[in-house]
């Protein structure tokens, strides 16, 4: 059994998502410039903090300089959320969370085809 991955504030989140999008290793002041947030480097810092001791990133320093890297992957972060999302609002029900997408317009065609498609590709198997 994996284990349990703590959920993420939103901006601690963010910061996860440029790191992830990032080639390599990660200074505080890429993830400042990547931001879609204007946020001012101690923020960053202490979003990179947060994230260290919860064991999401690892910090290597460089010289005066700390390099991030991403020690939870990306598809295991949203796996677990997309769980835990499923469960909580939806009783665990994808048909309910797929019926209420659809009602509020934002399922189209494409998004039914394409759901056929691998619903029928994971028959297969």
């Amino acid at each position: 059994m994996t284990k349990k991955i703590k959920r993420l504030p939103d901006a601690e989140c963010s910061v996860m998502q440029i790191i992830w999008q990032a080639d390599g290793p990660v200074t505080s002041s890429y993830v400042q410039e990547q931001a879609a947030q204007d946020w001012k480097a101690t923020s960053v810092l202490t979003f990179l903090s947060r994230l260290t001791e919860k064991g999401f990133l690892s910090c290597e320093k460089r010289g005066k300089v700390n390099f991030y890297r991403p020690l939870v992957e990306k598809e295991q972060y949203l796996q677990q959320e997309g769980a835990n999302f499923l469960k909580q609002l939806y009783n665990g029900s994808v048909k309910d969370l797929v019926v209420s997408l659809a009602h509020a317009g934002a399922v189209t065609d494409e998004d039914l085809q394409d759901l056929r498609s691998f619903l029928d590709a994971q028959g297969e198997g």
